[in-house]
């Protein structure tokens, strides 16, 4: 009856560890590449909360490409940045691309979103131009 009383009180320990634990969890669901064409940029190492919606690192990678496939056939590709808080959100052609959280940061071994955000901005920048394809007036004849 006793080992009976310990493992149901094991178990409900462990249970209500890993409930209390989730969003730990989810932060750490692992590490994705950030890959525009045949261009490996950086890893996503963790989810992210964006006006109220969870953003997996898939979400985030997915949203990234999106933002990436309007913008490739164009000629030109303006990156910036802009403070919000903690985090830095990062643009392409003043369309929100990504932001850089203290969670990635963190993961990355930075101090705070402000000294990752020029690395990764960089990153993006050099996908772009290796990636691109703009169109030409020539292929309009």
């Amino acid at each position: 009856m006793h080992r009976i009383a310990r493992l149901t009180a094991a178990v409900l320990a462990a249970g209500t560890l890993l409930l209390s634990s989730g969003a730990a969890v989810r932060a750490q669901e692992g590490s994705k590449p950030v890959i525009i064409g045949a261009s490996w940029l950086f890893p996503l190492r963790s989810a992210d909360t964006l006006n109220g919606k969870d953003w997996s690192i898939q979400d985030r990678i997915d949203h990234v490409q999106d933002v990436f496939a309007k913008h490739l056939g164009g000629q030109y590709a303006k990156f910036s940045a802009k403070k919000w808080g903690d985090r830095v959100h990062l643009y392409l052609n003043d369309e929100f691309v990504l932001a850089v959280t203290p969670a990635d940061a963190k993961a990355a071994g930075h101090k705070s979103a402000d000294t990752l955000a020029p690395i990764w901005m960089k990153a993006l920048a050099k996908g772009f131009d290796d990636t691109h394809t703009p169109i030409t007036g020539s292929a309009h004849k």
